[in-house]
């Protein structure tokens, strides 16, 4: 297969034992000495393994991390906790010298995925603190912090979640959603929370999907 397509840096199989509506199964096999593929946008270099989500619109992808980095330099947050923060894209690209930004991923593969690129940041950046860390996104919100970024899937934040940021101390809120139905089901839930700037990108050309990105203010 590399002698086919030599480009290819990561290659895996996915062994799928039973016959059921799953994507996968629980075992991947990595035929390469490269598990994870590096993915450069901007000044930031994430790192994606085979299950990991990535936003596979990178041109756009990058535009929506801007715009939520430009709405955190304006905040100006002390600390900054990402909820489904995946590999990192949105904790990585706010993260800043003297901000603590903490990224809560339930999945293993991707918050390791996403300490190796902080570590690489870290590396080259003095005075960052980032840190990830393998939880519920829908029951952890650590940190007690000033902005909370929430990228959920479609079916979104849902009540519990609402709540909890309701009640925090957070004074601004970053949604990014691919759901503008469950988006503003969940802002409703949020009335303490109002929408004061929001953008909208076309991160699935040619469909009637859209990413809504909005920042949150405490009213």
């Amino acid at each position: 297969m590399l002698a086919a397509v030599p480009s290819a840096r990561v290659v895996t199989v996915n062994l799928h034992p039973e016959h059921k509506a799953v994507l996968e199964g629980e075992t991947e096999v990595v035929l390469t000495d490269e598990s994870l593929l590096p993915m450069r946008l901007g000044d930031v270099t994430l790192h994606v393994g085979p299950r990991a989500f990535f936003q596979t619109n990178t041109v756009v992808a990058q535009r929506l991390y801007d715009q939520a980095r430009r709405w955190a330099d304006d905040v100006a947050p002390d600390s900054v906790t990402d909820l489904y923060c995946g590999v990192g894209g949105f904790a990585l690209h706010l993260a800043a010298p003297g901000r603590r930004v903490t990224g809560v991923e339930s999945a293993p593969d991707a918050v390791a995925a996403a300490r190796q690129a902080a570590a690489e940041m870290s590396s080259r950046t003095v005075g960052l603190d980032i840190t990830f860390t393998t939880a519920d996104a829908t029951a952890d919100l650590p940190g007690d912090p000033d902005l909370v970024v929430v990228n959920p899937p479609r079916r979104g934040i849902g009540p519990a979640l609402a709540a909890r940021l309701e009640a925090s101390r957070a004074s601004h809120v970053v949604y990014s959603s691919c759901n503008v139905d469950t988006l503003a089901r969940d802002l409703a839930a949020m009335p303490g929370l109002r929408p004061v700037e929001g953008r909208v990108v076309d991160m699935f050309p040619q469909t009637r999907h859209v990413e809504t990105v909005l920042l949150l203010r405490r009213a």
